[in-house]
């Protein structure tokens, strides 16, 4: 054998030890990858969240095309994005939209690349897990745990700390938790959408204080209500006048006029008048004076 053949083979092995080195390599980033997403797993079955994405795109389904920008454009709106520590009330009649507004501006929010967490939770009379204090913190941790890796200590903690999810945890644990979370992390902007819906809302109410009021997490909330007492009673004691915006019918009512042009002229219902000019903009007065806002 010749010298040069020699070290030929020599080269062969260390390039097959080299790739069976990198193929082991992987094989562990690869089981441990697969850990940490049975981990993960395990810890959203624990949580057993409901799912706010149900409402969201449903109202999003609802929504007419360029309706909503009103707020979106308007001074408020701006003023809250640009403060790390921001709180709006949004309310209104009911029937006005709320619902879609806030769906309007979880979708606008998820575009703006400055807001890297955004979380939001729909209130609902009409499903049960999506009316508590539990419910929204179930919800709201479950979506920061998976947006950001470096804010899930204190939920593995809390895994832990109740017998490695044997145990049910409690409202005020999870509070904790989900709190500690958010002091991880620079900036989280919360959507919560009909509030009055909640129950007991004295509940949501002094935890939506303890967000507002605690320095320590730079949080921009954002909800929606009807005008109702409590809520209105709780929160003009830790909000400022500019914090509460009131949604107008002249507003509304550009937004109405919007949908209802655009189900005369091109609704299946109302197709066999499309011929009638005259009878579409009858239709169209008619419904506009009975929306009255709504």
């Amino acid at each position: 054998m010749k010298p040069t053949d020699l070290v030929l083979t020599r080269s062969q092995v260390s390039q097959k030890v080299d790739a069976i080195g990198t193929t082991t390599q992987k094989v562990h980033v690869d089981v441990g990858e697969l850990r940490m997403q049975e981990h993960r797993s395990r810890m959203i079955k624990w949580l057993s969240p409901s799912d706010p994405s149900t409402n969201y795109n449903k109202a999003l389904e609802q929504r007419q095309e360029g309706t909503g920008l009103w707020f979106i454009h308007g001074d408020a709106f701006k003023q809250w994005k640009q403060h790390s520590n921001s709180f709006l009330w949004l309310h209104g009649i009911p029937g006005c939209g709320k619902t879609v507004l806030s769906s309007t501006i979880i979708e606008h929010l998820k575009r703006d690349t400055s807001f890297g967490v955004l979380l939001y939770f729909y209130f609902d009379f009409n499903d049960t897990s999506k009316q508590t204090l539990d419910n929204v913190l179930r919800s709201l941790i479950k979506q920061l745990y998976q947006q950001r890796p470096d804010a899930r200590q204190p939920l593995d903690q809390s895994w832990n700390a109740h017998g490695e999810g044997s145990q049910r945890p409690s409202t005020s644990s999870l509070q904790s938790v989900l709190q500690a979370m958010l002091n991880m992390i620079d900036k989280v902007c919360i959507v919560l959408d009909a509030l009055d819906e909640s129950t007991p809302r004295c509940d949501i109410l002094a935890w939506l204080q303890t967000l507002v009021t605690n320095k320590s997490a730079a949080c921009q909330l954002l909800v929606t209500a009807r005008r109702e007492e409590d809520i209105e009673s709780a929160l003009q004691t830790w909000t400022h006048p500019e914090d509460r915006i009131a949604i107008q019918q002249s507003d509304v009512d550009a937004d109405i006029e919007a949908y209802v042009t655009h189900e005369v002229h091109h609704g299946e219902d109302l197709k066999r008048w499309q011929s009638r000019p005259d009878l579409q903009k009858e239709i169209e007065l008619k419904l506009m004076e009975k929306a009255n806002g709504m």
